[in-house]
């Protein structure tokens, strides 16, 4: 399996700790900045909402079980702690400058810096 980055996010949180567990449940802002191979991938882009795809690098990739009460498995979680780190956030855009590659978005919880492996347009907004 091979899978690389299309870009990065920026955002106001340094850790995956000081992000919320869910983005959709607040309102910080960030940048999804495509990079120049994945430039064509935004064209014609005009949706409300988009699922980004991204690898949280930094997680621990050897939790199974969350310490809470009572114990859970990670995936029944939407932790970025496990053994494969793919997480998906869905996010309101609030700007699309193909020009620049870059997608603003209300509602994320990645840490700066994470990978964007794909950005997906909802269902809402997915035109076939």
């Amino acid at each position: 399996m091979q899978c690389d980055p299309i870009g990065t996010v920026s955002t106001p949180f340094e850790t995956t700790s000081d992000a919320p567990s869910q983005g959709c449940h607040g309102d910080a802002e960030g940048v999804v900045r495509v990079d120049e191979a994945y430039a064509a991938g935004l064209s014609g882009f005009d949706a409300d909402t988009v699922v980004v795809v991204w690898w949280a690098d930094r997680a621990d990739r050897s939790v199974l079980t969350l310490d809470r009460d009572p114990a859970r498995g990670v995936f029944t979680s939407r932790s970025p702690a496990r053994p494969n780190p793919v997480c998906l956030t869905e996010c309101r855009v609030t700007d699309v400058d193909v020009e620049s590659r870059t997608l603003r978005l209300r509602g994320v919880d990645m840490a700066d810096g994470s990978p964007v492996i794909d950005l997906k347009a909802s269902l809402a907004d997915r035109h076939e």
